[in-house]
């Protein structure tokens, strides 16, 4: 099966507006994690805010859907760089959920941004990388580093905690993130043996474990940091890792255009997640001094 380029382009764009809306709304309940019993009597396993970010949770793990679908109409360098319209969702619902205006430097970004990954499909091939130039050591490769990255970065934590380290953490995160691009696909190669086929391929697990690992990561860099600081890391890496490392995992042919355009989209996104957000200051109403008179 295979789907049309631009049909495919518009999945994945739709999914990664799912997976922002997801990351957007466990942004903003992260704070029921190692917090005890709160305004709830009942606790926080049972809060509003453990609630509404178990959605968010849930949002984020559907993303996947879409991606898979994706993959049968571009190849997994395109897909991971079209990640990059998450931040620009992510900054148009800070503004909605968060209270960050969008301002005009993000806005311009943003309107960058999609034409970079617009110059990126056009530039790349249009179909999806296949089976003869999987390299399975490469791939497994990709996924060691962030993650023993990841964990060194976390054994670190109880000295080093802070805003910087935060950043590292979600380069981590980011970078498992856009690597599960590359089992997804090899997966998805996989359909031709069947069922028994897919659930006994490694790269199954691969998929999962890179997937809780960029889920744990998330979770601390969103609790150490803020998010114009987590941010940049987290999705510029989630862009440049699966575009740098379809090179070597699937054999994509390196073009000097595409990976200008990736460079953009790179540059596109650390500059809309970099953006100092404005706060919207909640308005006081004073009490009059004195009396209006008897």
């Amino acid at each position: 099966m295979t789907v049309p380029p631009a049909a495919a382009a518009l999945i994945a764009v739709s999914g990664n507006l799912v997976l922002s809306l997801g990351m957007t709304l466990q942004k903003r309940h992260i704070g029921w994690i190692g917090r005890g019993r709160g305004r709830d009597a009942a606790g926080p396993l049972v809060s509003r805010d453990f609630a509404t970010w178990l959605l968010g949770t849930f949002l984020m793990n559907i993303v996947w859907i879409f991606n898979f679908i994706a993959l049968m109409g571009l190849s997994t360098n395109v897909v991971g760089a079209i990640t990059g319209t998450s931040v620009a969702f992510t900054a148009i619902l800070a503004e909605l959920m968060l209270k960050e205006r969008l301002g005009k430097r993000r806005l311009v970004w943003t309107i960058a941004l999609f034409a970079a990954i617009a110059a990126a499909g056009v530039l790349g091939d249009r179909g999806s990388s296949g089976a003869d130039g999987l390299s399975p050591i490469a791939l497994y490769a990709s996924l060691a580093i962030p993650f023993a990255a990841g964990g060194l970065l976390l054994a670190l934590r109880g000295r080093l905690k802070g805003p910087r380290l935060a950043a590292w953490i979600a380069a981590a995160s980011g970078a498992l993130g856009g690597f599960m691009i590359f089992p997804m696909r090899a997966v998805q190669l996989a359909i031709g043996s069947g069922f028994a086929g897919i659930v006994s391929s490694p790269y199954l697990y691969a998929y999962l474990v890179a997937g809780a690992a960029s889920f744990v990561l998330a979770q601390v860099a969103y609790k150490d940091g803020e998010m114009a600081t987590v941010a940049p890391a987290l999705y510029g890496l989630q862009v440049l890792w699966p575009a740098i490392g379809s090179i070597f995992v699937f054999g994509t042919p390196f073009r000097a255009a595409q990976a200008v355009a990736f460079a953009a989209v790179g540059l596109c996104v650390a500059a809309i997640a970099g953006a100092r957000p404005t706060f919207e200051p909640p308005r006081i109403e004073l009490p009059k001094i004195g009396g209006d008179g008897p």
